[in-house]
């Protein structure tokens, strides 16, 4: 599986439960963040996604300084998230916007019995306690 795999079937998810995916691709955009996911009812995610080899993964530093510019107008109405997915578990890994992240220290749903849109509702919720 390849990182455009799981971004694939993240906008599928997402739009199987009304909501707006899409995947960004523009090798011109230098540290754009790569996938812009609304879940129906909820804000925007503006998300980087990256495969998990390891216990840890990361933007890129171009990346993060966009990600942190996304965080840094403080909105409700947009999500900047860094989002992992480990292709042995398949589990996926949400953190908020950081240069190294540990899975240990990510919001994460240890079963696949959940599709990806209720696992970012329910990252979404658990943001708000």
């Amino acid at each position: 599986m390849k990182e455009a795999d799981v971004k694939r079937a993240m906008v599928k998810s997402i739009k199987e439960h009304g909501g707006y995916a899409r995947r960004i691709e523009d090798q011109y955009a230098v540290g754009m963040v790569d996938t812009i996911l609304i879940p129906k009812g909820l804000p925007v995610f503006m998300a980087e996604v990256k495969l998990v080899k390891g216990i840890t993964f990361s933007p890129s530093p171009r990346q993060f300084v966009e990600l942190e510019q996304i965080a840094a107008t403080q909105s409700y109405h947009v999500i900047p998230v860094v989002i992992g997915y480990k292709i042995e578990s398949r589990n996926y890994y949400f953190h908020a916007p950081q240069m190294f992240i540990r899975c240990v220290d990510c919001f994460s749903i240890t079963t696949s019995d959940m599709n990806f849109h209720q696992q970012l509702v329910q990252y979404y919720h658990s943001r708000r306690i």
